[in-house]
């Protein structure tokens, strides 16, 4: 279960005279501008783009360093790339797989597919091909969009896969000649040439698709927008299933926290990754629902991000806790004018409050926290925007319900005790992809329980007390040990093994494994880290090993966690 969540500060509950969950006490104390519960479009996710078009046709829907789309240009390219890609045989029901890198490609492909009746698969670009043969497996994606240089690694999982093609394309389609400097990380220098090959396509040639298309009719309640694989408690990824319904009900929900966005003024960088649902639903698809100017970054760089503001004059900006940081603590900050920004949206990490109180300093502006996960499409407890008040999580937000219950009998408990959250709403996803045991445990009479230890104060706020989970957050990327203990089992020599998370300044959390050699075994730690990388994404490679004696267990041999976290 990936979650997001932030820092609380520690505020009591006050009062003797205890409501209850029912009775919604979050709203009562909620900013009274926002519309309580307002009503949901019965449309498909696909039908906000082609809404934005009608009302916005020459407004730029997409940036990417120079070049424009417009919201006519952006409906008429998905558009014709529903055509093709049905013409090659994608139906409604079927999944489609998108691996690539922040590109306006990874857009249009996105609401093609839907367009199409199918389902978006969101895939990192940096998993390796044993990760990425799961999801292709797992999901029985039909086709996959990539770039040049992860091709290589899609035709090695073709054969024998569910795959019956690939589209490529590249990030120079779309670059101009000389874009901002700082090219990110890893990526080549220039476009790879495009080699015709048996079920592979160029992403160009079926985009300018012309003539009449009608998507197919969607069920919105029960037909599937996303599949988003997160980690789950034995390591294997899980497809969270999200319907229309969920998408649309989460954009309106933003919409209405929102009050004081003007559709059709606004501007979104997009600094997070578009593979994830937090980068995606929320500075992607809710933008283009209200008619903003999307600026897309290919990765975060720092100076790039600090830059983009100053000359773009984005006005709301989504990001990890670690994005601030790195920001916060350039070298040059003071000569950006970040004043365009009216409020920075923060998740995916623990926030420090005094992280908050500096960049709000610099930035002059509000930094929000809040609380989602991706079993709840995105964010659904959050703070007000327009408050510099830190309020521990925030409040469930409208169309949201919240209870916490004991973790023994699953009752009730009382307002300022702790227990497991759990949510439930319109934006709660149907459950997992082709795994009803799983979703049986996590999703029960229309709740979700979320695995997460919080107390609500009399006033509604939320505040996070733990985790019931072991699962460690690398700078807002979810880690679960198991994955990797059963990577470090592979390697030579390893006797037992223990993954954990550990502190870091700058990314959260890191991974730390400790390791029992077998008797009369000498291991390398900078050996078995390299091991980790070739078969891990990056972020998931332990940053820390450390080769040990003996694991501390109890009577029934468990492996004691919490005392490796105090060594």
């Amino acid at each position: 279960m990936a979650a997001w969540r932030m820092f609380f500060v520690n505020l009591t509950n006050g009062g003797d005279d205890m409501k209850t969950y029912a009775d919604r006490p979050w709203l009562d104390h909620m900013d009274p501008k926002i519309t309580k519960n307002p009503s949901l479009p019965d449309i498909p996710v696909h039908q906000l783009l082609t809404e934005s078009a009608k009302k916005f046709p020459n407004h730029t829907a997409l940036y990417f360093y120079g070049t424009k789309f417009s919201y006519t240009e952006l409906e008429t390219l998905t558009t014709g790339l529903a055509k093709s890609i049905t013409e090659l045989g994608i139906a409604k029901g079927d999944r489609v797989a998108i691996y690539m890198d922040n590109c306006p490609q990874y857009v249009i492909a996105f609401f093609a597919v839907l367009k199409a009746g199918a389902a978006v698969v969101q895939v990192p670009p940096m998993l390796a091909e044993r990760e990425l043969s799961y999801l292709i497996a797992d999901s029985g994606a039909r086709a996959i969009f990539t770039l040049d240089y992860l091709l290589p690694k899609v035709k090695t999982v073709m054969s024998g896969s569910s795959l019956q093609f690939a589209v490529s394309s590249s990030l120079f389609d779309y670059l101009p000649p000389d874009p901002i400097p700082s090219r990110p990380f890893g990526i080549p220098q220039q476009a790879l040439p495009f080699e015709p090959a048996a079920g592979v396509h160029e992403f160009k040639s079926l985009i300018g698709n012309a003539g009449d298309y009608s998507s197919p009719a969607i069920n919105n309640k029960k037909d599937l927008a996303v599949i988003q694989y997160t980690s789950g408690t034995t390591g294997f990824a899980k497809g969270v299933m999200i319907t229309h319904h969920n998408l649309a009900s989460y954009v309106t929900m933003l919409q209405y926290m929102d009050y004081k966005n003007e559709p059709g003024k606004e501007i979104y960088p997009v600094t997070l990754p578009m593979f994830h649902n937090y980068g995606m639903f929320q500075t992607v698809v809710a933008p283009l629902a209200m008619g903003g100017k999307v600026i897309i970054m290919v990765r975060f760089h720092p100076e790039e991000a600090l830059m983009m503001i100053d000359q773009l004059r984005p006005t709301i900006f989504r990001a990890v806790p670690t994005m601030l940081i790195m920001m916060m603590n350039h070298p040059k900050i003071k000569e950006f004018n970040l004043s365009s920004i009216r409020h920075w949206i923060v998740g995916g990490a623990p926030v420090p409050d005094e992280l908050v109180a500096k960049f709000n300093e610099i930035s002059g502006a509000n930094v929000v926290e809040g609380y989602g996960l991706t079993e709840s499409t995105s964010g659904v407890v959050l703070n007000s925007l327009y408050e510099k008040t830190h309020k521990g999580m925030g409040f469930p937000a409208i169309l949201t319900d919240a209870r916490v219950v004991d973790l023994t009998t699953g009752e009730d408990v009382p307002l300022g005790a702790d227990g497991e959250l759990l949510l439930k709403g319109p934006t709660i996803s149907i459950g997992y992809w082709g795994k009803p045991e799983e979703t049986a445990k996590t999703f029960k009479d229309g709740w979700l329980h979320t695995g997460d230890i919080v107390r609500m104060t009399e006033q509604g706020v939320l505040q996070f007390v733990d985790r019931l989970k072991e699962m460690v957050i690398v700078s807002g990327f979810n880690v679960y040990p198991t994955e990797v203990e059963g990577v470090l089992y592979e390697y030579p020599g390893v006797l037992e093994c223990a993954v954990i998370g550990w502190p870091d300044e700058r990314q959260g959390e890191v991974v730390k494994a400790f390791i029992v050699p077998k008797p009369d075994v000498n291991l390398d730690a900078s050996q078995i880290i390299n091991f980790c990388k070739e078969r891990l994404s990056a972020y998931k490679v332990p940053k820390l090993v450390e080769i040990v004696g003996s694991l501390p267990k109890n009577p029934t041999g468990k492996i004691l966690k919490k005392e490796l976290k105090k060594k």
